[in-house]
């Protein structure tokens, strides 16, 4: 193997050609610094050196990096180190090997973020709710650990997050879990699923971040799918045709505490967690309104309508904090999403979610001629940017406003329309 002591410059190593066989270019001003020439055409460079004294030193031959994306003196400087450890009998390898071995893994910070971080909202610092917790986790447990969980924090690349994007996207993380005596926990795997889970794990790699355990998220740029969850509104005719159901429920005595949920959701726009575990503590009837300690923005006055106000004087005391209680008094009521299923079911509106009857509010709200902002604040928006996915109802009742008066001015000027 052939090796050419030189003055090792950027100039040198550039025009080095490459031979049918491997060759070295060593440094004649750092002993033990030089470049690796391949048969491919791939220099890199590379440190030399002996650790200890007489026969039972060891040596090392070490490759600090490719000369195509390290500068020379960067790569000497590196060398440098290497060689003056050597000279106290110190191994830079085995010292990076130790910490490599000590360094947290996906693992360490997933737990890390799970005690620290996912109790509160990054963006608006608000806390979340034990149930959005409780999602955020699952899809870490099912879809994250078991394909990155053992892998070092530092090694994550932006590659190993496409290939696990990929992984969750094909299904091959998805399981189903027997959870209670009648429960089953399905986690699907799909596009939708891979993006929100490593929408989590960003969370998890930013709040590594943000603590200098990584340099950079490796979540950041990588292409997600884009929620394609379609905004679903009530029209007038489905919006009658559940409140028939819902007084043949009451008629019948069906889920009355079902019934009433879904009657303060319709009359509110509020999420459902904000109804199901609302207190009377939180009902000013005085002022007329909703006083929300918890919400997904954090603490959240809402207005109450007449209607809403008076179903709630109306509404029995049944327990002395929850307004909706569940049939055993001990918490607040569980099973509003069975009971929507059947109701929908009855309505014929089975494609609609229990959220859709806020978004339903909100239709109604700006087809009643409201303003965005007056909108945002019925529904407990801190962003304006999140009530602006109403834009296009209010460009809608606006359009219809102006063809309205231009009919009247074309009226009154005698003009054809």
């Amino acid at each position: 193997m052939q090796s050419i002591t030189v003055r090792l410059t950027a100039t040198i190593v550039e025009n080095a050609k490459v031979g049918e066989a491997e060759y070295f270019l060593w440094d004649e001003t750092t002993k033990g610094f030089g470049v690796r020439v391949g048969p491919t055409g791939v220099k890199s460079w590379i440190v030399q050196y002996r650790v200890g004294k007489g026969r039972e030193a060891q040596q090392r031959r070490v490759t600090i990096g490719k000369v195509s994306s390290l500068k020379l003196s960067a790569a000497k400087l590196r060398a440098s180190q290497y060689l003056g450890k050597a000279a106290f009998a110190e191994d830079m390898v085995e010292e990076i090997a130790e910490e490599r071995r000590n360094e947290i893994s996906v693992n360490d910070a997933i737990d890390m973020w799970v005690r620290e971080a996912a109790p509160v909202n990054r963006r608006t610092g608000a806390p979340r709710t034990p149930a959005n917790i409780k999602v955020d986790v699952d899809r870490l447990e099912i879809h994250v650990r078991p394909v990155l969980g053992t892998k070092k924090l530092s090694r994550v690349t932006k590659a190993d997050i496409e290939i696990l994007r990929d992984t969750i996207a094909k299904g091959f993380t998805a399981s189903k879990k027997k959870t209670k005596a009648r429960g089953v926990r399905n986690a699907p795997g799909g596009a939708g699923t891979a993006a929100r889970a490593i929408r989590v794990l960003s969370s998890v790699f930013a709040h590594a971040e943000d603590h200098e355990l990584i340099s950079r998220n490796p979540c950041r740029g990588v292409k997600l799918q884009p929620s394609n969850k379609c905004e679903r509104f009530l029209t007038r005719d489905e919006a009658r045709r559940l409140g028939e159901v819902l007084d043949r429920w009451d008629r019948l005595g069906k889920s009355r505490t079902g019934v009433g949920v879904i009657r303060m959701l319709t009359l509110t726009g509020a999420r459902s967690s904000e109804i199901t575990g609302l207190k009377w503590s939180q009902v000013d009837f005085d002022q007329g309104f909703l006083r929300l300690d918890k919400s997904k923005t954090g603490k959240s006055i809402r207005p109450l309508s007449g209607v809403a106000l008076q179903f709630l004087r109306d509404w029995p005391r049944q327990h002395k904090t929850w307004v909706f209680p569940s049939a055993t008094g001990g918490s607040a009521f569980q099973g509003i999403q069975k009971d929507w299923r059947a109701m929908r079911q009855e309505a014929g509106i089975e494609d609609v979610r229990i959220h859709d009857l806020r978004h339903s509010f909100a239709s109604f709200g700006v087809a009643a001629g409201l303003s965005l902002p007056v909108i945002g604040a019925l529904l407990g928006h801190k962003d304006v940017s999140t009530t602006q996915r109403y834009a296009h109802l209010a460009n809608n009742s606006a359009r219809r406003a102006a063809n309205d008066v231009a009919d009247m001015v074309a009226n009154a000027m005698g003009m054809d329309v």
